[in-house]
């Protein structure tokens, strides 16, 4: 466990004090949330409008984490403050909901603050929401490249699980799901739209949305997910309505967590905006996917 530094160490020994000195009544820098409060949270409010930040070790994360959590372990929170934005909600979690608290104080402390901060009650053992494994697949944007190349690549994210989704319906015509893939399929091609009118700011004489769309390989799906294994897991593992299903919610979480990330990693930048706006209609996918494991029953 990384040295905690020496601020941050007197914040817990004063939370310490405080509590048994006041107990229960002291007035706190943050409000607790239950994970169903939680949850609402997530589905109500904007992308732009808060940050998710999980407070547990690496090897906790890379394990799984909540779709969309920005990683900054307890002991980082100091040096690290200045990630995460100053006026935006925040909402802090971690195993058991013990190291969040620590952090939650020390973020509703922190003399820049001005969003209000919220302590996720019982942690992730409380969560019972869909979660991701592993870390966020990053590589699939060249970081070296321009913004227009960032576009274009989340272009072609967006092409992959249009082909996959039209995959499904190829191989499982007239299945309980093929309504929602359907609709999943116009939807990733709205959404890849929506990308190329943030790409084609950017040109000087952009050609039409038809021509680039049509022009993307599609190989690699949103979260980073390669098509051709994807497509082999279908043919193997997909001949059961929630199988089919459950192979799209992992594509729409995996691409929410994805944008997420980058959209913290451009912190304060016009990329960021982009990337959040990605975000806000991802939840809308994730949303149909979700809803289609009834179609299953």
């Amino acid at each position: 466990m990384p040295a905690l530094s020496r601020h941050f160490r007197q914040v817990c020994e004063f939370i310490t004090v405080l509590w048994a000195e006041e107990g229960p009544e002291m007035e706190k820098e943050y409000q607790d949330l239950t994970v169903d409060e939680v949850r609402g949270f997530m589905g109500n409010t904007r992308e732009d409008k808060y940050q998710l930040v999980d407070v547990r070790f690496l090897d906790e994360y890379e394990e799984d984490h909540i779709a969309g959590a920005i990683l900054i372990p307890v002991g980082e929170i100091e040096e690290r403050i200045s990630e995460l934005s100053s006026t935006k909600e925040t909402i802090v979690y971690c195993l058991s909901g013990k190291r969040s608290v620590a952090a939650s104080v020390f973020i509703g402390t922190h003399p820049e603050f001005e969003g209000k901060v919220y302590n996720m009650l019982g942690g992730y053992l409380e969560w019972d929401g869909h979660y991701i494994e592993d870390m966020p697949n990053l590589k699939v944007f060249d970081m070296e490249g321009s913004d227009a190349d960032l576009l274009y690549q989340a272009m072609n994210l967006e092409k992959g699980a249009h082909k996959f989704y039209e995959l499904v319906l190829e191989q499982f015509p007239n299945a309980p799901f093929t309504p929602v893939m359907e609709t999943l399929v116009k939807a990733e091609e709205a959404h890849a739209h929506m990308i190329y009118k943030f790409w084609e700011k950017s040109q000087d004489n952009p050609p039409s949305f038809e021509s680039v769309y049509a022009s993307l390989p599609g190989d690699i799906l949103e979260g980073g997910l390669d098509f051709d294994e994807l497509a082999e897991k279908l043919m193997q593992e997909g001949t059961e309505c929630q199988n089919v299903v459950e192979m799209a919610m992992a594509i729409e979480f995996s691409a929410y967590d994805l944008y997420r990330n980058m959209a913290h990693l451009y912190k304060d930048s016009v990329m960021e905006k982009h990337f959040l706006s990605l975000c806000q209609s991802e939840k809308q996918h994730m949303r149909i996917a979700a809803e289609a494991l009834n179609n299953c029953r």
